[in-house]
């Protein structure tokens, strides 16, 4: 357990609360934000396509800072499609780990080939539905392919035998075994926090039939689920990998949560939000400041969608969620033009033998914004 967690959870049986409090409660109050969440309790697995300046970079950033306050306990990060090569993503990470110092927090490496398979290698299927090929599949097919390492700016050229840009390295474990050992020695705690393609978990599953129903849940950043319950898509993330996907939805979870991509309409970082994290005096605050605030500075009028950070907000927060509703939900797995397209159901009409989505179309952004800057400059 990390330094200050004990100190967190003194404070909560001194003040008789069930809501765990932060280590400064002065910079971060926990009551003033309806966290539920406890590293007692909460043991949480990223699993993330990982790059620099994205919002999983953002979200990792929130975890560590949670993870510290006492939140939550990040017990790893594992990486996975659809960013670019899982084995750059980890460089990525761990590159990211060392700038803020903390070095407790292992890394895993995933799969790169979709339990789809690797369709994108033929090219006549791809020609004749004008299928998109993403980053991480062209990169799987030429690891020295300039698309694998151009979207690591700050992270430097990957080389697949020597990660320069950091003393740390990735466990040797592979992604799907961290996932079941956690499980196993924390049954009914672990969260999987599923914001990339969900093919680590997936294999997990079909290795340990009792995996999805030991853990705490999963909560997933993944397709469009139109409200008014039409069809939709399985986005970036979920269509990268839909036989997945199908896996996962299938899985006895106790709790399945999914924040569909229509929330970046409403989830918008932009400078004036930027000014603050920055202005802060943790760690994370100085990374930010260092890696990403230039782009600010030189374009003021830019905004970023935050779509993977509100997983956590949601996770720790009973207040956030404003507009909710449980779906049930499939994704078409066949190779072709409809490959990653979502059918989703209301309960009434559900097929029996699909499994309860609890679905977030919109977060309290007043909540939201105020929550993460507190907790992103918060010194522990």
């Amino acid at each position: 357990m990390k330094k200050n967690v004990l100190l967190a959870l003194s404070m909560t049986a001194i003040l008789g609360s069930n809501i765990v409090q932060a280590a400064d409660v002065s910079e971060t109050d926990a009551a003033t934000y309806n966290v539920v969440t406890s590293a007692e309790t909460t043991k949480v697995i990223l699993d993330s396509d990982m790059r620099y300046l994205t919002d999983d970079m953002y979200t990792l950033m929130v975890l560590l800072q949670a993870d510290a306050a006492g939140y939550i306990d990040l017990l790893g990060v594992t990486t996975a499609n659809p960013g670019v090569r899982v084995e750059t993503e980890a460089q990525m990470a761990l590159d990211m780990l060392e700038k803020v110092g903390r070095t407790d927090i292992p890394v895993y490496i995933g799969t790169n080939t979709p339990l789809d398979g690797m369709w994108y290698a033929d090219n006549e299927l791809v020609s004749k539905w004008n299928m998109r090929v993403r980053d991480s599949m062209k990169a799987s097919l030429d690891p020295y392919s300039e698309v694998d390492y151009s979207s690591m700016n700050l992270g430097g050229k990957y080389d697949p035998t020597v990660a320069e840009n950091t003393t740390l390295k990735p466990q040797n474990n592979a992604a799907w075994k961290f996932m079941i050992e956690q499980v196993q020695e924390y049954p009914g705690q672990v969260v999987i926090l599923s914001i990339g393609a969900a093919t680590n978990t997936a294999i997990a599953i079909e290795n340990d039939p009792t995996f999805a129903e030991n853990t705490a849940g999963i909560y997933y950043m993944g397709g469009q689920t139109p409200l008014d319950g039409s069809y939709g898509y399985g986005s970036f993330n979920w269509a990268s990998d839909a036989k997945a996907v199908n896996v996962c939805l299938n899985a006895d979870f106790p709790k399945q949560v999914l924040i569909p991509s229509e929330i970046a309409e409403t989830t918008v970082l932009t400078k004036d939000v930027m000014d603050q994290i920055v202005s802060g005096d943790s760690e994370v605050s100085k990374f930010l400041k260092d890696i990403a605030y230039s782009t600010w500075e030189e374009d003021p009028d830019r905004t970023q969608s935050f779509w993977d950070v509100v997983v956590p907000a949601v996770l720790m927060l009973d207040n956030v969620t404003e507009t909710e509703e449980v779906r049930y939900m499939t994704l078409c797995e066949e190779v072709g033009p409809f490959l990653g397209v979502l059918r989703q159901w209301k309960e009434e009409k559900a097929p029996k033998d699909l499994h309860p989505v609890q679905v977030v179309w919109s977060v309290d952004n007043d909540i939201y914004w105020d929550f993460l800057v507190d907790l992103l400059t918060s010194t522990f």
